[in-house]
């Protein structure tokens, strides 16, 4: 008894720094610490008056301007949190709804703290073992014909190349032969990968409640993987291919290469968002993480000499270049997911499960953004007198908001194995319109190619790197490399150069969304529900979110 009295006059004291006007920053964070670590080890001495002054914090002015106020919100949304979590405290679902309500209606550090911190709560997630195949050693070499005759192709006229693959149209409507061929500096690794994902998910039990049609690899009788001998036609200007030429073959649907935006705003387009956001749930819930839906980037400029390759990592809410460009094949289409080679394991290391649903909605997010541009595809940059292209009249307000619900909900679906009910955990009306303002006009086309990027490059990657940019080569012999910084109209970018991201209203929205899916998760796994399909056998992992 003593040491309980003890405890609730230590946490009184804490509540008393927290709301006193004379306590400083440091030492409310520090009142904030303690009360979470209290909590924590002893949640049900939690009363509605330690939630109203932890709640109280995320609106306080003077917080919300300091520098360093995302590591207090934390500490106190740590401390709801561990109540809203604990099934014995009577006042758990009150917790709750504060988080909630703060996640819904907050902005900046306040709300990014709290979807942190709901994302971070663990989830049972089955683990899986793929039989993913030994690539030691030279995989045989296989010719075209033979390659044909193992695909059981007859007369081949139609072969041709879409990218770096070699695509030949199959009889009798049985879809495509895909030939996928390495680039020159890939390992052969990651073909191999992506023929062990098509082969065990292909050979799961499962009814997937929507289209997904996954690809037949085809076996050499030693594996996957071969090395094609000879080519039937030359690949196209700008492919280079591995010396090697590494490769595996696969049956895809015929229309394996229709994109969901490649006709403006098409009638089943919303259902394929809608249909591939479930696929992606599904999965996830499954620990399988598809980790480039579609290329995103902070700075492609950079992405040679930075540790992170100039990958985007969108809770650092940076600039996000080119992201028109970025959706101009994303990984998704009428028959589902495709480019297996990027599934990886949530168990694997640095696979965060909060970054990576977040990065999903967000490239679905553009990818439906980009299917009002694609209306009028040419239509972007600057005018000639040097303003912005505003193309706002492109977009549907409504439809728009539509799908991004639909997304929303269906990936909850899939992910947490029940429906999402109520409101959304963002303003649905506020986020379409400043995805329309931000994306409907093309406000920041500039990237630099900065001196130090320059000095890594020799004159003929110097050459290249220009002319991929759109520069005339007698245009480019009036710059000397290592002269000065470059500015280049690449975009349109989400940001200037170096600077944050101009729609922090979507990476909000997109932190709520997945902490919300691994909320409903969290949910799920402390009630009663019947998974949507059965899950493989393997032990249970506790997995937290971020």
């Amino acid at each position: 008894m003593a040491i309980i009295e003890t405890t609730v006059m230590e946490r009184e004291r804490l509540e008393e720094v927290l709301r006193s006007p004379w306590s400083d920053f440091v030492a409310r964070f520090m009142a904030a610490r303690n009360l979470h670590g209290l909590l924590r080890s002893r949640p049900r001495l939690a009363t509605p008056a330690n939630l109203e002054t932890l709640a109280r914090l995320f609106s306080d002015s003077r917080l919300l301007q300091e520098r360093q106020g995302l590591f207090l919100f934390r500490e106190a949304a740590g401390a709801l949190c561990v109540v809203f979590a604990c099934k014995e405290s009577v006042i758990s679902e009150a917790a709750g709804q504060l988080l909630y309500k703060i996640l819904r209606n907050g902005t900046g550090a306040a709300q990014q703290a709290v979807c942190e911190t709901l994302a971070a709560l663990p989830v049972k997630i089955q683990s899986i073992s793929v039989p993913f195949a030994d690539t030691a050693g030279e995989p045989p070499s296989v010719s075209w014909q033979e390659l044909l005759a193992l695909a059981a192709v007859g007369d081949c006229a139609d072969v041709h190349f879409v990218g770096r693959s070699l695509v030949v149209k199959l009889a009798d409507e049985r879809g495509l032969l895909v030939v996928k061929l390495a680039r020159a500096g890939d390992s052969p690794q990651g073909l191999a990968r992506e023929a062990d994902w098509l082969d065990y998910l292909g050979g799961l039990p499962a009814s997937w409640p929507v289209n997904f049609q996954i690809p037949r690899p085809l076996s050499t009788g030693r594996g996957f993987l071969f090395s094609l001998g000879d080519f039937p036609l030359a690949p196209p200007s700008g492919i280079d291919l591995h010396p090697h030429g590494y490769a595996i073959a696969f049956i895809a649907s015929g229309d394996y290469y229709c994109y969901p935006n490649d006709e403006p705003v098409a009638a089943d387009f919303q259902r394929q968002m809608a249909d591939n956001a479930r696929l992606l749930g599904l999965l996830a819930g499954r620990g399988i993480i598809h980790d480039a839906l579609i290329p995103l980037f902070h700075n492609r400029v950079q992405s040679d000499r930075r540790e992170d390759g100039g990958l985007y990592d969108w809770t650092l809410r940076g600039r996000l270049d080119r992201w028109l460009d970025s959706c101009r094949h994303p990984n998704f289409g009428s028959s589902g997911l495709r480019d297996f080679e990027h599934f990886v394991l949530l168990a694997e290391p640095g696979v965060s499960l909060y970054k990576q649903l977040g990065a999903h909605f967000l490239s679905m997010l553009l990818v439906a953004a980009s299917c009002f541009r694609n209306k009028e595809p040419d239509l972007q940059g600057h005018s000639p007198d040097g303003q912005p292209v505003d193309c706002r009249h492109l977009f549907d307000s409504n439809l728009l908001s539509s799908i991004i619900e639909e997304v929303y909900r269906s990936y909850y679906q899939g992910f947490a194995g029940v429906k999402s009910e109520g409101e959304l955990p963002f303003d649905l009306e506020r986020l379409t319109a400043r995805m329309i303002d931000e994306m409907g006009v093309d406000h920041h086309m500039v990237e630099v190619l900065r001196l130090v990027d320059q000095e890594v490059m020799d004159d003929a990657e110097f050459t290249s790197f220009l002319k991929a940019r759109g520069f005339p080569v007698d245009e480019i012999s009036r710059f000397t490399k290592g002269a000065a910084d470059i500015a280049l109209s690449t975009g349109p970018h989400l940001g200037g150069f170096n600077q944050p991201i101009s729609l922090p209203e979507m990476v909000e929205a997109v932190g709520a969304m997945a902490a919300m899916c691994v909320v409903g998760r969290f949910r799920a796994d402390h009630g009663h529900r019947e998974l949507l399909f059965p899950e493989p056998p393997g032990e249970l992992l506790d997995v937290a979110g971020c």
